[in-house]
């Protein structure tokens, strides 16, 4: 019979070792798998959307505020009248999602959509775990502006950071924002008041 000789075990020894080391990592990673690199994710994924998504709307408003430097005639009804940017509610903002533009041509006596009217554009809905995206058109004197929020506000710490990281793309004119708030809203101003700052347009 065939003998092994005695050092034939000698490198087992550390290959169960290295075997054990790799069960101890993978373990690791599985459970901050759920944590650390899923909040980094999140924070990717709300810098990433807040920054295009503000972006958009903001030129979309800006589109139809040029329709008016075009045509020169807005359609806007009361409380808006001749107000060449969208309207809103004047209790609460309108949805982003559902403006009008006052400085189209009308069909049937309505104003087009915003985003599936004379120029269409897809509508971005808010990125998981916000608000949707709000506006108000306080005038010339109050401002016009829109806003989001994480739904936990500071309490969803991922979506928070990456807010932060979305603020440094706009400049203190364009945004209000108080990354040490409660509420983490964030408003994109896109006309400046020229008398007292509605109070949709603060960032409390």
């Amino acid at each position: 019979m065939n003998r092994f000789p005695p050092s034939a075990g000698i490198a087992i020894g550390p290959i169960l070792f290295v075997l054990a080391m790799l069960g101890v990592l993978a373990a690791v990673l599985s459970a901050n798998s759920g944590g650390n690199f899923g909040s980094a994710g999140t924070t990717d994924r709300v810098f990433n959307d807040i920054v295009g998504q503000a972006n958009l709307i903001r030129s979309k408003i800006a589109e139809c505020e040029m329709q008016y430097e075009v045509n020169g005639t807005s359609f806007a009804a009361a409380p808006c009248a001749g107000d060449p940017y969208p309207c809103s509610d004047q209790a609460n903002g309108t949805l982003v999602s559902a403006l009008t533009c006052p400085n189209d041509p009308l069909v049937g006596g309505d104003e087009q959509s915003l985003w599936i009217g004379a120029r269409v554009a897809s509508f971005p809905p808010p990125t998981k775990g916000f608000s949707d995206w709000m506006y108000m058109n306080a005038g010339a004197d109050g401002g016009r502006c829109f806003w989001t929020a994480p739904t936990g506000g500071s309490g969803n710490s991922a979506g928070a950071e990456g807010l932060r990281r979305a603020s440094q793309k706009f400049t203190s004119g364009e945004l209000k924002y108080d990354n040490a708030s409660a509420s983490q809203k964030f408003v994109i101003m896109i006309t400046q008041p020229t008398g007292a700052v509605d109070s949709h347009c603060t960032a409390p």
